[in-house]
């Protein structure tokens, strides 16, 4: 006789996967499970697609292109369900929703196809409420409010909801897909005066003995905005649940869209925000506390890092798989996050867990800096116009390697050091990797990071000493490269 975890350990060793301590187990490069999964999902967050100004064709500027290819890589995985958690719609037009349906029937056919996990999000109320900013809007489409309410979904969302998916609108809902369940809030119309919270955790322990949660196996929990400590705790006794959002477009290029610990999620089950397949490819990849960006511009990067996200997870008896892709140019993110299932203590999915499997990013060998003289345009001042002359300054610039010297962790941020005379007068700077939001083997620039410093900045020396190490986004930190430069 033999313990289920014991079970486990022995089943993903003889994968060939490397044991860690307090039971987890790292995926190797390029692994694959032997075995068909029970249930493979779609997911998609914050498609925002839009109407163009006549109210029916597409936006030119919010092309398809991005959903459409997710949509073909979940037809080639076979996938059983697919999941959108919200903001399908931009400007909450009943077109834009349809739009999601005719993709939907273009890859999958109009009768079957995987089973529809739908979400309501905030953009989906817009249709009245929002008649400010820039781009397509219903009130400027349709300044008549009779004749506005036919074409928005908040003026009747159950039954635009219905006529466009053809299934009833409930604002939480139950669904079993292959043996799994699934439960569901959509977004209400007003939801931070809105205690849906408290009703949608009732909810679900209303069904806990129907359904059996109780248990290991994995159950799934899905929203637009993410949920707060108070509903974590009232479902304290399933650590099995796993929540889905979206709504905050943070890249899961970054570890921590995973979220567990008790000070922010409660800790009583994982939470994981996925990231948006917007058509302008902003996903921010955020400062990590361990990393020690600086809260600046340059610290907090969407839309020029652009990367269009999708996500495909994978449950197996013992283990959920989730893979991260970026559907503009293709490939992964990253390796898969794999989450062993059993009862853990500390939970697999907890922080500091995390930091044990997400390893070190490494440098080749043969990896270089490279460092050259520079001029940088200063920042332009208030009252300057476009076209206007700004001053520029002499800078160093420096040339990163990717750090690809260890496939099994992907490096998301560098950490630069520059001495010179004085090795207390230190020079700290920090960038993103510039292909963090790109799909491995699609890095823009062969994976190449430039970092200019403006020559003010640096420590005073005729020499300096210029050090570089790769970061994860969970702050583990591989082995420095350096360099030196004369002044």
């Amino acid at each position: 006789m033999i313990t289920r975890r014991e079970f486990v350990k022995d089943g993903l060793a003889a994968l060939g996967f490397l044991a860690l301590p307090g039971g987890l187990f790292a995926a190797p490069a390029d692994w694959k499970p032997a075995k068909k999964p029970n249930l493979v999902l779609g997911v998609l967050s914050d498609t925002h697609l839009q109407v163009g100004w006549d109210g029916t064709s597409v936006h030119k500027l919010f092309p398809h292109t991005y959903v459409r290819n997710a949509m073909k890589l979940f037809k080639k995985r076979n996938i059983d369900a697919l999941v959108h958690l919200g903001d399908a719609s931009h400007r909450g037009i009943t077109r834009e929703l349809e739009f999601h349906r005719e993709l939907f029937d273009e890859a999958f056919g109009t009768r079957g196809g995987p089973v529809k996990l739908f979400i309501v999000g905030n953009h989906e109320w817009y249709g009245e409420a929002f008649k400010g900013g820039g781009g397509v809007t219903a009130a400027g489409l349709w300044k008549d409010p009779v004749e506005r309410a036919k074409h928005t979904l908040c003026a009747d969302m159950p039954r635009r909801w219905e006529q466009v998916w053809g299934e009833k609108y409930e604002e939480v809902w139950h669904k079993e897909v292959k043996g799994y369940h699934f439960f569901g809030r959509h977004w209400h119309e007003d939801e931070y005066k809105h205690a849906g919270e408290k009703p949608f955790a009732d909810y679900i322990l209303s069904k806990a003995d129907q359904f059996s949660l109780r248990g290991t196996k994995p159950f799934f929990i899905l929203s637009h905005r993410r949920h707060h400590a108070a509903f974590c705790q009232a479902l304290k006794d399933f650590p099995n649940a796993i929540a889905l959002f979206g709504h905050w477009h943070w890249s899961n290029a970054d570890w921590k869209t995973i979220f567990f610990d008790a000070d922010t999620f409660g800790g009583r089950f994982p939470n994981i925000q996925v990231g948006a397949c917007r058509m302008d490819g902003g996903n921010a990849v955020t400062p990590s506390s361990e990393v020690k960006l600086p809260e600046d511009s340059s610290s907090w990067k969407g839309d020029n890092l652009p990367s269009r996200q999708a996500m495909i997870i994978n449950i197996y008896d013992d283990m959920v798989v989730f893979e991260r892709h970026e559907v503009g140019k293709g490939g992964k993110l990253g390796p898969d996050w794999v989450l062993p299932l059993g009862e853990f203590k500390p939970h697999p999915f907890s922080r500091d867990e995390l930091k044990k499997v997400v390893g070190e990013p490494e440098f080749g060998k043969k990896a270089k800096l490279v460092v050259a003289k520079g001029t940088q345009a200063t920042k332009a001042t208030k009252g300057t116009k476009k076209g206007d002359s700004v001053a520029s300054v002499p800078s160093l610039k420096i040339k990163i390697p990717m750090a690809d010297g260890n496939p099994e962790s992907r490096v998301y941020a560098y950490e630069i050091v520059v001495v010179g005379d004085d090795p207390k007068a230190k020079l700290f700077k920090n960038a993103f990797f510039e292909g963090a939001n790109a799909g491995i083997g699609h890095e823009p620039n062969h994976g190449v990071t430039e970092v200019e410093i403006p020559v003010s900045e640096l420590p005073p020396g005729k020499k300096l000493t210029i050090d570089v190490s790769p970061c994860s986004s969970l702050g583990t930190k591989g082995k420095t490269i350096a360099t030196t430069w004369r002044v």
